[in-house]
């Protein structure tokens, strides 16, 4: 689907394979990239970038910081900071969290930003919370005129790549109405 110049996918693929300038992944406070999607990014691009994120510790419920992308095709990593000290994430901290990427990523002039279902297996959100208001601030800065060329959503796991096609769908839907 396209708007304002800007091409949204869903993907079936490896993220730590993709050429694109970003790509953004789940963070706790601690920076660490233990678990989940983050500890598979870490296998690829090396130790350094959780080297580099731990720097940066303790990261706010909200808030993205950036790394390099190691050895990664992608230059970049947006940490997306999604729990709270006692672990616990919500709706909220991903919004923010994916704005702050978005903000980052345009300030810098990267063009082409990847999100998997960010936090869709934290308690409070799920793949469909999660995806939709992905795709929903995607599409919101996309609106505002941040001139990114494609926004690509990336799943290795069937329940993610439907909601995200199911996000898409409606959100473009929207425009008819």
């Amino acid at each position: 689907m396209r708007l304002c110049n800007t091409q949204f996918s869903v993907l079936y693929g490896d993220i730590v394979k993709l050429d694109a300038d970003a790509v953004t992944i789940p963070a706790s406070p601690s920076m660490r990239m233990e678990a989940g999607i983050s500890a598979k990014i870490k296998e690829k691009a090396g130790q350094e970038v959780e080297e580099e994120a731990v720097q940066q510790a303790p990261g706010s419920p909200g808030e993205a910081l950036l790394t390099g992308g190691g050895n990664m095709p992608a230059g970049h990593i947006f940490h997306c900071v999604m729990l709270d000290k006692n672990n616990n994430g919500s709706p909220d901290y991903l919004r923010l969290s994916v704005r702050d990427s978005l903000l980052m990523a345009n300030s810098m002039g990267l063009k082409r930003i990847a999100f998997p279902a960010i936090g869709a297996s934290f308690t409070g959100l799920n793949p469909r919370v999660s995806t939709t208001i992905i795709v929903e601030e995607t599409r919101k800065a996309v609106e505002e005129g941040m001139p990114f060329t494609e926004i690509i959503f990336i799943v290795c796991d069937p329940a993610p790549y439907i909601a995200f096609k199911r996000a898409l769908k409606l959100s473009f839907n929207k425009e008819s109405d």
